[in-house]
């Protein structure tokens, strides 16, 4: 939202697997364990909890899950073990209201932008994605074949398209000052 807000700061804008329409069996899937706010006894528990709800990340290394685990899991001073957020942060995700149109906003993105999605993703569809491409600021899009929501960007095959994205910014601002300097 703040890319789309007149003279926003946002140069460069990477979305990763979400779009201006969120899939009705995606946001049915979350709602079954988001702001549930579960506790664990071990960590072990935990991190099987993890692996469940995190499957549609795609395959990942038992490194990239420890990972993925570590950062977001928390214990408590009684030794159980839980998500760490706050759970109210799934409030909107029990309304049973339509989800917003949010096309007008992704049509007012004027930087340039680039969009990851999982193939196997179910919140952000593939011709969401397509549309997304042929609007506002009609990014690139990277998708990532075994991965659905979301690209945990814990790969060089994830990253690689997100810095040569973020690289032609930094080339693209040198040229311009070059060129800004040059001039009399």
């Amino acid at each position: 939202m703040a890319a789309a807000q007149p003279k926003s700061p946002v140069a460069r804008l990477v979305v990763n697997d979400v779009g201006p329409v969120i899939e009705q069996v995606a946001l049915d899937r979350i709602r079954t364990y988001f702001g549930t706010n579960p506790d664990f006894d071990t960590y072990e528990d935990i991190a099987r909890y993890v692996r469940t709800i995190s499957a549609p990340f795609g395959p990942l290394t038992d490194a990239q899950w420890e990972h993925t685990v570590r950062t977001n899991v928390r214990q408590d001073p009684d030794g159980r073990w839980r998500i760490g957020y706050d759970p109210g942060i799934a409030v909107p995700f029990r309304s049973t209201a339509a989800p917003p149109n949010l096309w007008p906003m992704w049509d007012g993105i004027r930087c340039p932008t680039l969009v990851l999605r999982g193939a196997e993703s179910d919140l952000l569809s593939a011709a969401t994605a397509n549309e997304m491409s042929k609007r506002g600021p009609k990014p690139s899009i990277v998708e990532f074949a075994g991965v659905g929501h979301a690209p945990t960007l814990l790969s060089a095959e994830q990253v690689d398209p997100v810095r040569a994205f973020l690289s032609a910014r930094e080339a693209a601002s040198s040229e311009a000052a070059v060129r800004a300097a040059k001039e009399p």
